[in-house]
């Protein structure tokens, strides 16, 4: 049976339960908010998933005390001995469960081992069987998690490369929106040049990725409220002083959400003494 845990970021999560747990740190779509995510899809009758078990270890090994977790997924039915078997055999510390991962996954028709990279936003950034490109996915999700977000992720900046750096969340981008939207008039004018037209199909595709950010940070925003309340009001203010206009309904709720972050920042610091 699939059971469908909390939604994170827009990542949905199933058999992260107990009647799924194998072995390592035990996990929930909470603990995974923020986080980057590498699911390992494996099986103990598949002799390229066994190989690939220890070179799973290092990298966990390598990543300690990052945002990141690798949740090994065993795909070939529950078998509590024989997995348990592997994983001593190759001192495996991270998460073990049968059939974790998101509840609408990547396709994997060629069967596993498959590999899948969440970053801390809740989106896929690589599926496939290359371990090395795994792992370097991981790598750049990891160095993701801490930059200002961009705005146009996967935008392959052409006429506009100088707006490349600039369109990040915290910056006043009115001024790049300005001149996005007069490139597209004039490319859907009257006889535009070739490379006109180029130039604004670049900078609808451009504007077309601010508004999806836009939907998607406030799914991150209204997320981080519930777990970790000093990101949220950091997202928040960002989210303001990049779109004013629809960031102002957040103005309201400032106050509030600033004595949680504050309440979270102090029990946390207990938490963190106590241990």
């Amino acid at each position: 049976m699939v059971v469908l845990t909390a939604v994170a970021l827009g990542a949905e999560w199933r058999n992260l339960t107990e009647d799924n747990y194998y072995s390592g740190p035990k996990i929930t779509a909470d603990d995974l908010v923020g986080k980057v995510v590498l699911v390992d899809e494996w099986g103990i009758n598949c002799p390229p998933c066994r190989a690939l078990l220890p070179f799973m270890q290092k990298m966990w090994n390598a990543n300690k005390g990052k945002d990141f977790v690798l949740i090994g997924s065993h795909r070939q039915g529950r078998e509590v001995e024989e997995v348990n078997k592997l994983v001593t055999l190759n001192k495996i510390t991270y998460p073990v469960y049968d059939g974790a991962g998101l509840v609408d996954e990547p396709d994997n028709e060629g069967g596993i081992p498959f590999m899948y990279v969440i970053n801390h936003r809740g989106k896929v950034v690589y599926s496939g069987r290359d371990a090395d490109l795994a792992y370097a996915e991981v790598q750049a999700a990891i160095l993701a998690v801490n930059a200002p977000p961009s705005l146009c992720d996967g935008v392959q900046f052409q006429s506009f490369k100088a707006m490349s750096k600039q369109l990040i969340l915290g910056k006043s981008i009115k001024s790049h929106i300005k001149t996005l939207e007069a490139a597209v008039k004039k490319g859907n004018g009257k006889n535009p040049t070739p490379v006109q037209q180029k130039q604004a199909e670049e900078a609808q595709e451009i504007l077309d990725a601010i508004e999806t950010a836009k939907t998607d940070l406030k799914e991150e925003i209204t997320a981080k409220k519930a777990t970790n309340p000093v990101e949220a009001l950091k997202l928040v203010k960002a989210y303001m002083t990049t779109f004013p206009a629809e960031g102002a309904e957040y103005k309201s709720e400032l106050p509030d959400l600033t004595a949680k972050a504050a309440e979270w920042k102090k029990t946390h610091k207990s938490e963190k003494a106590a241990k």
